[in-house]
């Protein structure tokens, strides 16, 4: 286990004792933002919020075996394409569970916390994007060149 996947495991541990309060502020984040996608009323969500901690645990004990994460990942991804989720939505989610992250750790919400959250959030961010989307922002060398040959002409 790396120090970024114990830094995740750790705060879960200090979210899982109050889990339906963090679901609450982080449906609160959502309900303030300008999410398109159609997302579960609060109700909804916090009966819905013990599934969704047992997902986040299990994609975060995993996370350093892509090739895990990833058939689990795709299976509830199906929830946001079938909710009408944009590009920006993704984005927006991301952002929003950041966000009630750091209100809710608080002082436990500390640097090497935030940089593991960014990246696990990154990499939810560009899976979601390439399997729903199929967007990718990584192009080939030979497309690097031809940017760059464009670019100085």
């Amino acid at each position: 286990m790396n120090t970024q996947q114990s830094a995740l495991l750790d705060n879960l541990k200090i979210i899982k004792p109050n889990f339906h309060a963090f679901t609450a502020r982080f449906h609160s984040k959502l309900a303030e933002s300008d999410i398109k996608m159609d997302y579960p009323a609060a109700s909804q969500f916090n009966e819905k919020s013990f599934t969704l901690f047992c997902v986040l645990e299990r994609i975060v004990k995993h996370i350093n075996k892509p090739s895990q994460v990833a058939p689990f990942l795709v299976h509830h991804l199906a929830y946001l394409k079938k909710s009408g989720a944009t590009q920006s939505d993704i984005s927006i989610l991301a952002d929003a569970f950041y966000d009630t992250l750091k209100e809710h750790l608080g002082r436990y919400f500390t640097h090497e916390s935030q940089v593991a959250w960014r990246d696990a959030l990154n990499f939810f961010e560009k899976f979601a994007n390439s399997t729903l989307f199929n967007f990718s922002n990584v192009i080939s060398f030979q497309q690097k060149i031809q940017q760059k040959q464009s670019n100085n002409s």
